[in-house]
């Protein structure tokens, strides 16, 4: 059975925290919060290094955003859970960890991209169509400038991360988070004092939902 992983941000900026989430209203009664990022098992490694750093369960100060998600009532119990209750459930299937400390200490925000090298351009046109996961060779700079000149007119140089890769899924959430950090300051700094300052990493919490 699948399990699946959808992952949310908030942002502490003055003592309160807000949701950094995408909120759609699809109808008066419809409003809906969506996932920055969602996975399946790709994510499993990446989740199992993330736990490492967890805390479990709803936070007593939960952006109000994304605690609409959530059912109200934690006490509650879960019909088809063995009547235990919402925040039992919640403590077994979400956990969050601080943005800076558990995902930029992974990234290299001036290389967003892990390998570099000459590849075939046979080969990069199925690697960039997903038909292929991986080149089955490639040349690193010296390499290259020793091939004959027709041997040289099939390859050329690319930079890529492993499709689904850790560092790809890293990179992917921290350079989301920090749009959605970048746009909700140029939207809010007016109304947030506090936020005049900018906004750190520290500042950003990230929950996993896993399903």
């Amino acid at each position: 059975m699948s399990v699946y992983y959808h992952v949310y941000a908030e942002v502490n900026v003055g003592g309160k925290w807000y949701s950094l989430s995408p909120y759609f209203k699809i109808s008066s009664d419809s409003p809906k919060t969506g996932a920055i990022f969602w996975a399946q098992s790709a994510f499993w490694e990446v989740g199992n290094e993330l736990q490492r750093h967890a805390h479990w369960g709803i936070p007593d100060d939960m952006s109000e955003g994304l605690r609409e998600l959530f059912h109200e009532n934690l006490d509650e119990p879960v019909c088809s859970w063995n009547g235990k209750a919402w925040r039992d459930h919640y403590n077994h299937y979400l956990y969050y960890v601080n943005f800076a400390h558990a995902i930029v200490s992974r990234v290299n925000r001036d290389r967003p991209f892990m390998y570099e090298g000459y590849v075939t351009k046979k080969e990069l046109a199925a690697f960039e169509c997903y038909e292929l996961e991986e080149f089955s060779e490639w040349l690193t700079e010296d390499e290259y400038a020793a091939l004959t000149d027709k041997q040289k007119r099939q390859y050329v140089f690319h930079r890529w991360n492993d499709p689904y890769g850790e560092y790809w899924i890293y990179s992917e959430l921290a350079r989301t988070i920090w749009t959605l950090c970048n746009l909700f300051q140029r939207i809010c700094d007016y109304d947030i004092q506090e936020m005049w300052d900018g906004i750190d990493d520290s500042q950003v919490r990230v929950y996993v939902l896993t399903s």
